[in-house]
């Protein structure tokens, strides 16, 4: 009787053993896709940087009057310009 039981006990130490193997790995596992997507994250904090200034500029009148002006565009004659209501 008493070598069942050492021998359950036996058997539990190393299937618990092998299972915390297995969680190890999957743990290590998710931290590196933690690293991967905090990654990922700062790069797009940088671009959403670089967008809103790109942005800001845009904003600015001299500059759409240029590129306006690029693309033949002017504001119309207050002649020729229809209210629709």
């Amino acid at each position: 009787m008493q070598k069942l039981i050492l021998f359950i006990l036996a058997i539990s130490v190393f299937v618990s053993a092998g299972e915390l193997i297995l969680v190890r790995h999957e743990s290590r596992l998710l931290f590196m896709q933690i690293q991967e997507i905090c990654q990922q994250r700062d790069q797009l904090d940088v671009v959403w940087g670089q967008l809103q200034l790109e942005q800001s500029a845009w904003l600015i009148p001299n500059k759409i009057k240029e590129k306006a002006q690029k693309l033949n565009m002017y504001t119309p004659n207050i002649n020729t310009i229809l209210l629709v209501k």
